[in-house]
């Protein structure tokens, strides 16, 4: 069940929640809300699991990077390796660990980097909402959602209420001082009670991005997206057809070896939802092509060698589908599906100055899995919502034969090659996903929400097939050479979760706290392999890793919070803080955001905001030290801005993000690797500086 709710904004608890500017997503009930709150859509995952959503236009987010918004959720953050690189981070987890979906399709990366993000696919111009499943997903939202699930929602046209056609469509523009940037989309429909048709694009442009002590090098990025889509109403049951084609040209990626030259990828997806009787139906099909080049050379400093030049080509397709069913039974309802991903990659690194020389870094690599669920959820009582829900999950992934000039030349990759291709690539796991949530109305303004969960996760095709070391790792972006493991088990997490609501009618605070134990966490350690360390000392890590399999735990503690101060006057933020240790021994994960926070006080009109807001992160010292992991310091940024909409159809907004120009860093930003940049080697990326920035929204 989905409700969206939009209204006045004069209206109390959305003052508190989303006055325009402030871009704080906060989560409510799954039931009726006692007032209306602009900008926030709730939906009820067959209705117990809630889900927080990011309106794009009520924040000051301008630069190109999608996942920056999860940083405005409680316990969402993001891993950022360049301007359109960003990796969905939630809870200490990260990469495939956390479900991504785009307009309801799972996007796997056609790079082994992962350059090409799920979200990389959503892009700001054309975003019409980032929804983030708070604490455990359900078994319905699909598999190996062992850290939860993000969703990203593009424009998209919707049926009419009548027989005649209306024609509509929006206009985003927007543009920041400091990468000289802007981002221009828009959509035009026409829909009647029977069909919709909408065509979209989006264009987006940049140099590299500025901070106070110089520029960071490469972050420059281009790109163009355009679709069309069509759908088709008959009684109680609807179709559509969506294409994407998305061309995105140079981009730099500092954290990464390589940049982005261009990722060409085209996406078809086909949807139906219905119903039979009091049954609801749905089902989708999709197919995704990426095209990949990247390179060492073009928009970084070119190595001084010749025969350290590089690019390689990669590609990935993928094809799915889900069929799902809900049928009332007694007091609630059953759900029941099945789904299935079905990929395969390849990636060719080759040395413009030297036609003889290649390497299947990647070769003919399959990773499929099929899968399916049951869900029951329903209401005990005037106070009790309960959900229980399992899924099997059958991965299965092989890889072609390996091969490089390397292995030809060098005794060590020879060694490496020949162990691979003698070993039996292909492999299969079955997977199991329970979860159980309870919901309890303990007074008419607390609620106490209660989750259990078992979660698991195959490994991916990285982990598993990186015969060679390399950095190609998903985006770990650690600088760290690894080669994969053919022995690896499934990941499996036991998850508990304890949340509390407290909503008056001038405040409210929605904390959770929860804890993740997971087995078989898979995590790069040093190898044995002599082979292995003997070629990487040669390419210049003498300590390379190993996926293998660990035992660790997350916890921590996410709220969201608002005070209604005045009649026009607002307080509210998020505040997220998590701890990954390892429990084989006395270590931490790697890439653990520290205690992190935004607060904001608003001042709002019929027609006009404006906000002042903090940005802030503690210290980062606890660290992984296998993975040789810097420190971070804590720091603090103010920004300002503000809104004015003007003859309803029409808002605009501006302001200035990192009004006092400070140097700080992210603790998940990846580590620079770039020579030609006033960021030194082995530093973090620093976060963007000061910029003054506009944007127009129309809609009509």
């Amino acid at each position: 069940m989905i409700r969206t709710v939009s209204g006045p904004r004069v209206s109390l608890a959305g003052l508190i929640i989303a006055t325009v500017g402030s871009g704080l997503a906060m989560p409510i009930l799954a039931a009726e809300p006692a007032v209306e709150l602009p900008g926030i859509s709730v939906a009820g995952e067959r209705e117990a699991a809630l889900v927080v959503n990011v309106d794009p236009q009520d924040t000051p987010q301008t630069r190109p990077n999608t996942a920056e918004l999860l940083r405005r959720t409680p316990g969402g953050n993001v891993n950022t390796n360049g301007p359109l690189s960003g990796i969905a981070h939630y809870r200490g987890m990260y990469s495939y660990r956390v479900s991504t979906k785009v307009d309801g399709v799972p996007i796997t990366p056609g790079g082994p980097n992962w350059m090409d993000a799920p979200l990389h696919y959503a892009p700001m111009p054309l975003l019409q909402a980032l929804e983030l499943q708070r604490g455990i997903a359900p078994v319905s939202a699909g598999g190996e959602t062992i850290g939860g699930q993000v969703r990203a929602e593009r424009w998209r046209s919707q049926f009419g209420g009548a027989r005649d056609f209306e024609f509509h469509g929006g206009l985003n523009a927007s543009a920041q001082s400091v990468d000289d940037g802007y981002g221009l989309g828009a959509m035009l429909a026409a829909s009647n009670d029977t069909h919709r048709f909408h065509a979209l694009g989006v264009r987006e442009d940049g140099d590299d991005s500025e901070y106070a002590d110089g520029d960071i090098v490469p972050t420059e990025y281009e790109r163009g997206a355009w679709g069309l889509g069509y759908g088709l109403a008959l009684g109680e049951h609807a179709f559509g057809v969506d294409y994407l084609r998305n061309e995105t040209d140079d981009a730099g990626t500092p954290a990464l070896p390589m940049d982005i030259r261009y990722v060409d990828t085209d996406i078809v997806s086909t949807d139906y939802r219905g119903r039979i009787g009091s049954v609801e139906l749905s089902g989708r099909y999709f197919y995704t092509d990426v095209d990949h080049l990247m390179d060492n050379y073009a928009l970084r400093g070119a190595p001084q060698d010749p025969a350290r030049y590089r690019y390689t080509l990669a590609d990935g397709e993928t094809r799915g589908f889900d069929l799902a069913a809900a049928v009332p039974v007694a007091s609630g309802e059953l759900g029941f599906g099945i789904d299935g991903e079905y990929a395969d990659h390849d990636a060719d690194i080759f040395n413009p100055n030297n036609p003889m020389f290649f390497v299947n870094n990647i070769n003919d690599v399959s990773r499929d899995r099929t899968g399916g669920y049951l869900e029951w959820s329903a209401r005990f009582g005037q106070q009790w919502t309960y959900q229980l829900g399992a899924r099997y999950n059958r991965v299965e992934a092989d890889a072609g034969l390996v091969d490089g000039t390397p292995a030809m030349m060098n005794p060590a990759a020879q060694s490496l090659r020949d162990q691979f291709n003698g070993s039996d690539r292909n492999l299969d796991w079955d997977i199991y996903d329970v979860v159980a949530k309870l919901f309890y109305q303990l007074t008419p303004t607390v609620r106490v929400d209660f989750g259990l969960a078992q979660k698991q996760r195959a490994p991916s095709y990285q982990e598993l097939y990186l015969w060679l070391p390399m950095q190609a790792t998903a985006g770990l972006a650690d600088g760290k050479n690894y080669i994969g493991n053919l022995d690896l088990d499934e990941e499996r997490a036991s998850v508990v979760e304890l949340g509390l609501e407290w909503r008056s009618a001038a405040a409210f605070i929605a904390p959770r706290v929860f804890y993740q134990q997971v087995d078989d966490y898979i995590q790069g350690t040093p190898t044995d392999n002599q082979a292995a360390i003997m070629f990487s000392s040669m390419m210049g890590d003498p300590t390379p890793l190993q996926f293998n399999n660990v035992d660790a735990k997350l916890y921590g503690i996410d709220a969201d919070f608002g005070w209604q101060l005045l009649p026009r006057w607002s307080v509210d933020g998020v505040l997220s803080y998590v701890r990954g240790e390892r429990r084989d021994i006395n270590d931490d994960l790697y890439r653990i955001p520290p205690l992190t926070g935004i607060v904001g006080l608003s001042f709002t009109q019929d027609r006009w905001s404006a906000t002042a807001e903090g940005m802030f992160a503690a210290e980062q010292n606890e660290v992984s030290a296998t993975n040789e992991e810097s420190e971070t310091d804590g720091y603090g940024i103010f920004n300002l801005f503000g809104s004015y909409r003007w003859r309803e159809r029409m808002t605009l907004s501006g302001g200035v993000n990192n009004l006092f120009d400070k140097v700080y860093r992210d603790h998940t930003n990846g580590i620079n690797r770039v020579a030609d940049s006033d960021v030194a080697v082995g530093d973090r990326l620093p976060g963007p500086g000061r910029s003054l920035f506009a944007r127009l929204n129309y809609r009509w």
